[in-house]
């Protein structure tokens, strides 16, 4: 994860964003309210960050080169073994799931800061 100014601001103003669709929606902020609304938006950014991390640790390398190398519609031959990469899938992800992982996890520590205060 990187903890860079730009994750910190985009999370900011999503949280910002949240805050104000939820002053429309019910008319006032509540901490219960702001920690549910950006914990919804820190699960789904996590499951995409960690679904990204998972692919690019490699883990699904192999399942990936195996149905590559099975359901292949070209002829078998040596040139076409040497162009299947068993790490293709992994090297195909990159590393842009960390701004998201880390977004995610700014917005759930916002979450957990927003029902903390509510119950102190």
């Amino acid at each position: 994860m990187n903890f860079t100014k730009k994750n910190v601001l985009i999370s900011i103003v999503i949280f910002i964003i949240a805050l104000f669709v939820q002053s429309i929606k019910s008319g006032s902020i509540g901490w219960v309210e702001a920690s549910n609304i950006t914990f919804t938006l820190a699960g789904i950014l996590l499951i995409i960050g960690l679904f990204g991390l998972i692919f690019a640790s490699g883990s699904f390398d192999f399942f990936h080169y195996s149905m590559r190398k099975a359901f292949r519609k070209t002829k078998k031959g040596s040139e076409h073994e040497a162009s299947l990469n068993p790490n293709a899938l992994s090297a195909s992800v990159g590393k842009s799931y960390r701004n998201v992982l880390t977004i995610g996890v700014i917005l759930l520590i916002i979450s957990i800061l927003c029902l903390w205060d509510y119950i102190l």
